[in-house]
């Protein structure tokens, strides 16, 4: 269908979402007029496909808000009348080509490992951990209509160690977007139309990376602004530059070592399946089913326990603007045992995966946030 967003999906910022409250008086007029949506007059085509979006969007937020017994609330943002195709966009990772998720380090090789899965072994982990009290918790980006999930995770990350390790600095996501080479295909063709974290981590290592204020985020491909010879490669520091020495693949569908980096190392940049994630306002979501797709890159940044329903959560930083979920954060359901809720991923090749290898996948924990984990080291 005519889509007036489909090349602007995440340029826009999103609105503060409505709860029920408000949802229940809520019309499409009002929300076309409040977002400044042009899609002509009434009863043309694009308007009416676009309210039929909306009206099943409303009626699922207050069906779910209905539930006596939810953990989360749902509510209206500017998402409400995007398509399917928007919103894959929105999630980062690009499905038109077919890849595999069972290729170990997605594209790069790990060049360190130094946590290892203790068969869920908790007993010397803090009930909770947070880093939310850094000034890097408050930076808040938005992705744009580029597939850029796995750049900004890296860039996020990175900044959150610089800042633990009392060297804070900024990372240029579009550098990483611009200069990160690709081969294989992995979590899509590269650039804006998507990589892996992995691919990001070693780009940065071996290369090093420009402060934000240096190569401003535009959302494009843009142009590389890294000399990538042989020779600029063998004369530069790298990411020891600024501290970094290697970076790790976590144990894949493991809770133990995922939540034992977030303590002793910091944030951790994980995968995830962001399908459901349209309407998430507030609370402790578990809206994933145990058969998810992972097409989306995310920043791990704390684990605890909700004071009102006990629920024990992740805390993720999104990259889709502060102005989604809670102040640009999500807080999933957390189980400490890794098996408790795993399921498949049917169709890596829509995800994360590297070209020619599209074999179904298990993955485990809410939204598969288990599946694929990468920290840096520091030091």
């Amino acid at each position: 269908m005519p889509g007036l967003l489909t090349k602007i999906l995440c340029s826009l910022p999103l609105a503060n979402a409505l709860s029920l409250t408000s949802v229940s008086s809520n019309t499409f007029e009002a929300f076309v007029e409040k977002h400044g949506r042009s899609y002509g007059k009434a009863g043309t085509e694009e308007y009416e496909q676009r309210r039929e979006l909306f009206e099943k969007t409303l009626s699922d937020v207050k069906a779910h808000n209905s539930k006596a017994n939810r953990r989360w609330t749902a509510g209206l943002n500017k998402l409400a009348d995007w398509t399917e195709s928007e919103l894959k966009s929105l999630r980062g990772y690009d499905g038109s080509v077919r890849t595999a998720a069972h290729s170990g380090s997605r594209g790069a090789k790990a060049s360190r490992a130094f946590l290892q899965a203790k068969s869920d072994d908790f007993s010397d982990l803090p009930e909770e951990k947070s880093w939310a009290t850094l000034e890097t918790a408050q930076h808040i980006r938005n992705q744009g209509s580029c597939g850029s999930c796995w750049a900004i995770a890296t860039a996020t990350v990175l900044e959150f160690h610089t800042e633990i390790h009392g060297n804070k600095r900024s990372f240029s996501p579009q550098q990483i977007v611009s200069c990160t080479q690709n081969p294989r295909d992995c979590g899509g063709t590269g650039m804006c139309q998507g990589a892996t974290a992995e691919l990001a981590f070693d780009f940065v290592l071996k290369n090093g990376c420009a402060d934000e204020a240096t190569v401003p985020y535009e959302g494009v491909d843009g142009t590389c602004t890294v000399n990538q010879s042989p020779s600029f490669l063998e004369s530069t520091n790298g990411g020891a530059a600024f501290g970094m020495s290697g970076w790790e693949k976590l144990a894949s569908n493991e809770a133990e070592p995922l939540m034992r980096a977030l303590v002793e190392r910091g944030p951790v940049a994980v995968s995830v399946g962001a399908t459901d994630w349209q309407s998430y306002e507030s609370g402790v979501f578990d809206g994933c089913e145990k058969d998810n797709i992972i097409d989306h890159a995310v920043v791990l940044m704390a684990y605890g326990k909700d004071a009102t329903s006990g629920s024990k959560f992740w805390q993720i930083q999104n990259s889709w603007g502060d102005d989604w979920g809670e102040t640009g954060h999500i807080r999933m359901l957390r189980q400490d045992n890794s098996e408790t809720y795993c399921g498949t991923d049917n169709k890596p090749q829509e995800g994360t995966a590297c070209k020619g290898e599209d074999d179904p996948v298990p993955v485990c924990g809410m939204c598969g946030v288990l599946f694929d984990s990468v920290v840096p080291h520091f030091g």
